[in-house]
């Protein structure tokens, strides 16, 4: 069985696009959690038409507004209760405002099951569109790592929406509560637990870019936020982790993702108009913090050079990274 958990807050004008989505999969073996939380709008009602119409197929939680990290603990909980055998069912966590196409959990499922893999991770599109574009490429054989293996390769990204895992990886897991880049808590934990993970360059996930979303404001209202520096908070205790088990190589890929995200946040701050700056950019701070953890992720064996390189150029001229972001946005 595959569950779908769709935490769902406000999503109305997009929920439906999303759950017909997940219904109309090729794969039936589906079971779909929508997560009402604390909808102001009618969301919570078009997820208990969806639990009506769909009896033994679609389960709405309803709880009050907590946040993406409550919703989705909400969402694994009722998959585990619903769960016949956790080691054996798998798990996707769907932004409500995105959409996946026909086949998606069929091929993921595929991979798991042909390849004995614990989860697996597919490419997305990105855009506002309604529909998927055809595929431009072929996107070539998966790769199968394993979970440490998956962790050093710069193609396995933090999201949890593009990734199917086996339900059994989340027993005695859970998201934080209250913060901002809660993937960042999570995925390293689930990740270093799989035997064997595979990854696709397939374009199975649409990432729908909404004014207003989460990820859309993170740049636009980082001045000052008292959770901007939570990545921080997940990345020490992700360094914590690696260091109790004397993975070396593992803590300098957890530098090597701080220095990518100072590098990130500060052209994304730098390219705003100065008074809505974030002070850690306007201060120097950022570039003193990278500068100060470049020479423990530097050494790290699966930087590739052109990465290497725009590393050491960003040390020396972290303006250079603000140029280059106004003519294409660094985190495509």
């Amino acid at each position: 069985m595959v569950y779908v958990v769709v935490p769902v807050y406000n999503m109305e004008p997009y929920l439906e696009r999303c759950v017909d989505s997940v219904l109309n999969q090729t794969l039936r073996e589906i079971r779909v959690v929508l997560v009402d939380d604390g909808s102001r709008d009618g969301s919570g009602a078009l997820c208990d038409r969806y639990a009506a119409a769909c009896p033994g197929r679609v389960w709405t939680v309803h709880q009050p507004n907590g946040g993406l990290s409550a919703a989705r603990n909400a969402g694994l909980a009722r998959c585990f209760a619903l769960s016949q055998d956790p080691a054996q069912d798998y798990v996707l966590l769907l932004d409500a405002d995105d959409f996946i196409r026909p086949d998606f959990l069929a091929y993921a499922l595929s991979v798991c099951e042909k390849e004995n893999c614990d989860g697996v991770q597919v490419d997305w599109v990105r855009g506002t569109g309604n529909r998927f574009p055809p595929e431009t490429r072929d996107p070539g054989p998966v790769r199968i790592l394993t979970g440490a293996g998956a962790l050093l390769d710069p193609a396995v990204k933090t999201t949890f929406c593009t990734k199917l895992y086996r339900l059994e990886l989340y027993r005695g897991e859970s998201f934080p509560l209250g913060k901002m880049n809660e993937d960042e808590f999570l995925f390293y934990r689930l990740l270093w637990k799989c035997r064997r993970f595979g990854v696709s360059r397939a374009k199975m996930y649409y990432y729908f870019q909404r004014p207003g979303s989460i990820m859309d404001t993170v740049a636009r209202g980082l001045k000052d936020n008292p959770r901007r520096r939570d990545w921080r908070e997940a990345f020490g205790e992700r360094i914590a982790f690696f260091t109790a088990l004397g993975e070396k190589r593992q803590v300098q890929r957890c530098y090597e993702r701080i220095c990518i995200e100072l590098m990130l946040r500060y052209a994304e701050q730098m390219n705003l108009p100065r008074d809505r700056r974030d002070t850690e950019a306007a201060d120097g701070t950022m570039v003193r913090e990278y500068r100060a953890f470049y020479p423990k992720m530097i050494g790290l064996d699966t930087i590739r050079p052109l990465r290497k390189l725009l590393f050491t150029l960003f040390y020396l001229c972290p303006m250079g990274a603000v140029l280059a972001a106004r003519i294409h946005p660094l985190r495509r």
